[in-house]
């Protein structure tokens, strides 16, 4: 389950994403350069995304109280065709190994949930999609 912390960091890379980058996302929020956007939700941040920054951050670009701390839905893209790959793969692995059948639009479910955890996560969580094939059954 993802931490205050990620759930302000993933928000904080969307964010980044939305304004063309951890540049022009400083430059909007007051910082000369990058690099504390970097610090905080690039590759490999060094520090987390505080109360104080969190709530600054939404002050400055008019979003409502708290949207930081709240887990949102990416906006619709194309999907990541080697990943939803991968999580067909997994989901039918699991279905076979735990001997369950489901019908078409339970799959699709199946698979849109598994997808979204790996998009989130950056790998599929096979004990997330375990679980959810047990409550299947």
């Amino acid at each position: 389950m993802p931490t205050t912390f990620d759930t302000r960091r993933t928000n904080l890379r969307r964010l980044m994403e939305q304004w063309g980058g951890p540049t022009s996302l400083a430059a909007k929020l007051g910082h000369s350069n990058g690099s504390y956007m970097a610090q905080l939700a690039g590759p490999h941040p060094t520090r987390d995304v505080s109360e104080k920054v969190a709530r600054q951050i939404e002050l400055t670009l008019g979003l409502p109280p708290n949207w930081m701390d709240v887990r949102h839905r990416p906006t619709p893209t194309e999907p990541n065709t080697s990943v939803l790959i991968d999580v067909v793969a997994a989901v039918t692995d699991v279905l076979q190994s735990e001997g369950v059948k489901l019908r078409r639009d339970k799959f699709t479910e199946l698979v849109n949930l598994t997808y979204e955890r790996a998009s989130d996560t950056g790998s599929i969580d096979q004990i997330y999609l375990q679980r959810l094939v047990r409550l299947l059954k």
